[in-house]
């Protein structure tokens, strides 16, 4: 295991190493941990919820569900409010798989497939310690973002709330509201003129109007309001793409940070001359690693519940009445 963990590349453990051909693509190992980690996914969740359960949940099931519970009403809700239902399915399934990602990444399952046969050492790794699955991960983010900003606006077109911000408020569950989207229905826009509409309301309304003329003022305050509306809304936009690729590198850069600190270590010891020196090399540098793999435990969990909380914050700015 030490001559596998200590090999002459120390970023060999990071990088992607082509495993097969499936057509015209070469299939990583990246890739087939991150298809291992969806099957997982499906097979735990489709286990432990697939029946619904009357009594007290238990073992695994209360694990999850308290997890599942507590990033729903702890974190998401407090961000979207009303709109947490339709958002929690699509931000549990990223937290999971991102956190799968990184448990299936910790587990030492490359170097016991190597201990078996070499050419099996690459078979594994952080599917999140590639800049490409982070990269998707962040695009599906911003996606949905935009989308869910996109829709509010054509929702609120129709439902002739458009420009009113009295509704931040989740409506308890089980409660029909169904009379007063009735009531304001037939001050509604018609659907299709909604959502031709959307598009160029929600980028008029992206960035901040300083200069907007109030009830009364002169129309000729729209000439630099549209004037620093146009400045903001560059820069706004430049926040827009800064967004998700800060997701992508946070996640990727911490996810490969441990695996690399850990294979400079263990290197230190078949390069020390002498019996006794490797001995003495490799005790501190056993308990140094021991250390960090505990320390990326806590990360796995940490950053697979800082991009879902940071993605539910750019999905609540989007879905705000106010933006």
């Amino acid at each position: 295991m030490t001559s596998i963990l200590a090999a002459a590349d120390p970023t060999s453990h990071i990088l992607p190493h082509d495993l097969f051909r499936l057509g015209p693509i070469w299939v990583t190992n990246h890739m087939l941990m991150a298809t291992v980690a969806a099957v997982l996914m499906l097979v735990t969740f489709l286990t432990l919820f697939g029946k619904p359960q009357a009594g007290v949940p238990t073992g695994a099931r209360n694990f999850f569900e308290s997890i599942l519970e507590f990033l729903r009403v702890e974190v998401f809700r407090p961000a979207l409010k009303e709109n947490t239902d339709r958002f929690v399915p699509f931000l549990w399934t990223t937290f999971f798989f991102i956190l799968f990602c990184n448990l299936l990444g910790f587990l030492p399952i490359g170097e016991v497939l190597g201990l078996i046969n070499p050419h099996l050492s690459h078979y594994a790794g952080t599917a999140t310690g590639n800049v490409n699955t982070t990269g998707a991960l962040a695009l599906c983010a911003v996606v949905i973002i935009l989308l869910s900003g996109i829709v509010q606006v054509t929702r609120s077109l129709i439902a002739g709330t458009y420009g009113h911000h009295d509704h931040g408020h989740e409506a308890p569950h089980g409660h029909d509201s169904g009379h007063g989207h009735a009531a304001t229905h037939a001050h509604g826009m018609n659907p299709v003129v909604a959502v031709a509409l959307s598009v160029p309301l929600y980028l008029w309304n992206f960035a901040p109007h300083p200069f907007k003329p109030e009830k009364g003022q002169s129309p000729f305050m729209w000439i630099p309001d549209v004037l620093i509306w146009g400045m903001l809304l560059v820069l706004e936009l430049v926040g827009a793409a800064i967004k998700p690729f800060a997701l992508m590198i946070r996640l990727f850069a911490n996810m490969i940070a441990g695996h690399l600190v850990l294979a400079v270590l263990v290197t230190f010891i078949p390069v020390t001359l002498g019996i006794w020196q490797q001995a003495l090399t490799g005790a501190p540098v056993t308990l140094l690693s021991l250390l960090i793999r505990m320390l990326e435990l806590f990360v796995s969990f940490l950053q697979a519940y800082i991009f879902t909380f940071l993605t539910t914050l750019f999905i609540a700015s989007a879905v705000a009445p106010e933006h």
